[in-house]
């Protein structure tokens, strides 16, 4: 990282930051350009690596390509203010906080797993575990889950008083 000073290496704090975030972008490979798209995720850390979740349709190009190629990158990012600290309009500038990394998908086949993806997944967004509450049979026929087991990540953090 080229800014060191900004760079956060407590893994516990950059999980917190990546849990602040409300979507992530998922990079997928193809034969050209690279495939790009936000989605909702979860995230939690297992034997001090990290491992990210998301759901989508049973079929389509996301998941083509992730079983085509599991190699991913991923990033997101809270931009927390902007303000103008000088002379408008080159004088503004933002606070932000951002992680970026890699890993490999896996789309995940026994239920049990998916499951549990989703169970993180939702307890991103809503807090709650729902360690109990069965899943509707016949939202769980037509949802797909996946993983990334995260190989690297970074995290980087901008905020001034």
């Amino acid at each position: 990282m080229r800014k060191s000073d900004r760079e956060v290496t407590d893994i516990s704090e950059k999980l917190a930051v990546l849990l602040r975030c409300r979507y992530f972008t998922l990079a997928m490979q193809t034969g050209g350009a690279p495939y790009l798209v936000p989605l909702n995720f979860g995230a939690e850390l297992r034997g001090g690596d990290l491992f990210l979740y998301f759901h989508c349709a049973k079929e389509g190009t996301k998941l083509d390509l992730l079983r085509g190629n599991p190699e991913v990158g991923f990033s997101a990012a809270n931009l927390l203010r902007v303000f103008n600290k000088g002379t408008a309009p080159c004088g503004y500038t933002s606070d932000y906080e951002s992680i970026c990394g890699t890993g490999i998908a896996r789309v995940l086949e026994k239920e049990e797993e998916r499951e549990h993806a989703l169970r993180v997944l939702m307890a991103h967004y809503t807090g709650e575990t729902f360690a109990e509450t069965p899943f509707d049979a016949r939202a769980l026929s037509f949802t797909a889950a996946a993983e990334i087991r995260v190989r690297e990540w970074t995290c980087k953090r901008l905020v001034r008083n």
